[in-house]
């Protein structure tokens, strides 16, 4: 799948490689990519190794290429969505992404989710997507808006909480034209 960049520059999704590893090493061990996307920095390449073959197993999530480098500057993708009883949430996923610190505010995650929701309803045909970012992540709730989802819950975790303790998670939606907002089949957030 290609995209083009207000910019112009060309963006690549396609699926992760194991040739893939040197470029997931630098995304995943920074903190300032994982700690907002929910996970530990990795702290080698065998860490990362791991981390981009728990990826392979997932069919809806693609690294971002640039398409003038070739280089692998992200990840986007759909995983799957949980209902209140723990089965899967019918024709609904959850979206994420994160993207290498060079590339941010210049539009690039904003061309790979429009792509990757075209792909969510067209190709999937699914009827909801849904995100979350913490609540100080203007980038990343700029990106979602930009997208057509809109805010519908906020959680502050506890002190505890081992992804974003203390601190609030907003959730978004984007739903199909044909369903209705909030029809999320007693899915949790």
């Amino acid at each position: 799948m290609v995209t083009v960049t207000e910019r112009g520059e060309r963006v690549l999704l396609r699926p992760f490689t194991t040739t893939d590893v040197t470029d997931y090493y630098e995304l995943v061990a920074n903190r300032a990519i994982a700690r907002p996307a929910g996970f530990t920095p990795a702290h080698s390449v065998v860490e990362a190794q791991y981390l981009l073959a728990q990826q392979l197993k997932l069919p809806q999530v693609f690294a971002l290429v640039d398409g003038a480098t070739m280089k692998v500057i992200g990840s986007v993708g759909l995983y799957e969505r949980m209902n209140r009883y723990g089965e899967p949430a019918p024709r609904q996923m959850d979206l994420g992404y994160m993207l290498n610190a060079d590339y941010w505010h210049k539009g690039v995650m904003s061309a790979a989710v429009g792509l990757i929701l075209r792909y969510a309803f067209t190709d999937l045909r699914l009827t909801r997507v849904t995100a979350s970012c913490l609540a100080d992540n203007a980038a990343s709730k700029l990106i979602l808006e930009h997208a057509g989802f809109r805010q519908y819950d906020a959680v502050k975790h506890p002190d505890y909480a081992p992804f974003g303790a203390g601190e609030t998670e907003l959730f978004y939606e984007c739903v199909a034209l044909a369903t209705t907002p909030g029809d999320d089949q007693n899915a949790t957030r």
